[in-house]
């Protein structure tokens, strides 16, 4: 008598009620937004109240000691990172200086508070520049190789829009990151791979609407998110098969 009761417990009770907390567990991480503007745009284009650092007085030995900026902290992890002056290959604007993280070099941007969205000008694009993403829920990685495989991306991208050298080889363009839930809210963002060139990075705490042209999905979950995911299924399948014995 005892077994009947609790597998009819499982199947009406428990098995529902675990299938229901996997799906919050996993539809809850909506991710991150994606977006590139229009060639030559080398500035945010968000409305809201943003905060924007542009390295122009910054040195290369500030940025070792770990800098402070409005927003947050620039730690060097890994390599020699530096701080250079604009030209063909980065300077938003041509003028200034910016960010440039070499091969085997890292660098990490960590916010005082959980921000809703970050961009940044991306210079001399490379498939190899990478961002690791930590979010308030998870960790994503983006690889710009995907900006370069986007449909969005357009020949007036390629070469640089203030040098008369040009750089066709090479794409332009300032990259957004929006956070689609407060959950999704960024706390860091880590700079690597080969000859990254970044400039004019810009925060605001509250999400916000969204600029630019939509990249394909990029984010990749952590392989908890996959083991929600496989478990789901497993509970949904165990359900369906005992209400068919029951029939």
């Amino acid at each position: 008598m005892l077994k009947p009761i609790i597998r009819n417990t499982l199947t009406t009770v428990i098995y529902p009620m675990l299938l229901a907390s996997v799906l919050i567990s996993f539809t809850s991480q909506a991710g991150i937004i994606y977006t590139i503007e229009k060639p030559a745009i080398q500035s945010s284009q968000v409305n809201g109240l943003s905060q924007t650092e542009n390295f122009d007085n910054l040195a290369t030995r500030d940025l070792h000691n770990g800098y402070q900026t409005y927003f947050g902290k620039y730690t060097v992890n890994k390599g020699s990172a530096s701080i250079r002056k604009f030209g063909v290959y980065g300077g938003a604007f041509g003028e200034g200086k910016y960010l440039f993280i070499p091969n085997n070099s890292a660098v990490t941007l960590s916010f005082d508070l959980a921000v809703g969205y970050f961009g940044f000008w991306w210079s001399a694009g490379d498939s190899g520049n990478q961002l690791s993403i930590t979010t308030q829920s998870e960790n994503l990685q983006f690889v710009t190789n995907q900006i370069l495989d986007a449909a969005v991306l357009e020949p007036e991208h390629y070469g640089s829009p203030t040098s008369v050298k040009g750089n066709k080889r090479e794409p332009y363009g300032y990259v957004n990151l929006f956070a689609e839930s407060e959950a999704d809210k960024i706390t860091s963002i880590s700079f690597f791979g080969r000859n990254f060139e970044t400039d004019n990075h810009t925060v605001s705490i509250q999400r916000e609407a969204i600029t630019g042209r939509s990249l394909a999905p990029a984010s990749v979950p952590e392989p908890k998110t996959w083991w929600l995911i496989g478990l789901g299924l497993v509970l949904l399948g165990l359900s369906r098969i005992r209400a068919t014995r029951r029939k």
